[in-house]
């Protein structure tokens, strides 16, 4: 008898094995079943509705787990982009810092050369002054006074003036300047 007790024994553990990797694998779905046959049982009714209450919640649960991992996905994927964008902002603001300095450098060597331009136009209107001061004396006193001037300074007058004003000045300097002043006239030419 004990023989018999224990292949009966060493079946139902076999057929419950079975039975389980039946399931596992998803062959039979014993679950409708077992529902069934503990819904008809009055003391573990309480427990199925709990059962079900849990696996509903368990569910949700889930649910709310894809949509934040998808929620997290989304944010990760902004955040990159954002970082693309922070980059690319950071480098755009970087070439335009640069760009500003290279304009401000630009800037105040254009300021510099106004002036520069400034100073010789007033000194190109004072030389105009001294010029029409000039034209208007008589050839030897302009000589007289011109004699102190460098030579490249009485060319650069007398080339604006009326040459018959310029020749008498001419007249009346001492040769030798009066020469250099009209080789240098000559050279400025060419």
């Amino acid at each position: 008898m004990r023989k018999w007790l224990l292949a009966i024994m060493f079946l139902i553990i076999a057929a419950i094995t079975a039975v389980g990797v039946l399931q596992a694998t998803g062959v039979i779905n014993l679950r409708p079943f077992i529902v069934k046959r503990v819904e008809s049982i009055p003391a573990l009714a309480p427990h199925l509705e709990i059962y079900r209450a849990g696996r509903d919640g368990e569910r949700r649960l889930q649910e709310a787990m894809a949509e934040l991992d998808a929620v997290r996905d989304d944010l990760i994927q902004r955040e990159m982009e954002l970082d693309a964008r922070a980059k690319a902002l950071a480098a755009e603001e970087r070439k335009l810092t640069r760009e500003k300095q290279a304009l401000e450098e630009e800037k105040q060597d254009l300021l510099k050369l106004r002036d520069e331009v400034e100073t010789v136009r007033s000194k190109f209107l004072e030389l105009e002054r001294l010029r029409s001061i000039y034209a208007e004396m008589r050839g030897r006193d302009a000589a007289a006074i011109m004699r102190e001037l460098r030579p490249e300074l009485i060319a650069f007058i007398l080339a604006g003036m009326d040459p018959e004003t310029a020749g008498d000045i001419l007249a009346n300097l001492d040769p030798k300047l009066a020469a250099e002043i009209t080789r240098m006239s000559l050279t400025d030419k060419k």
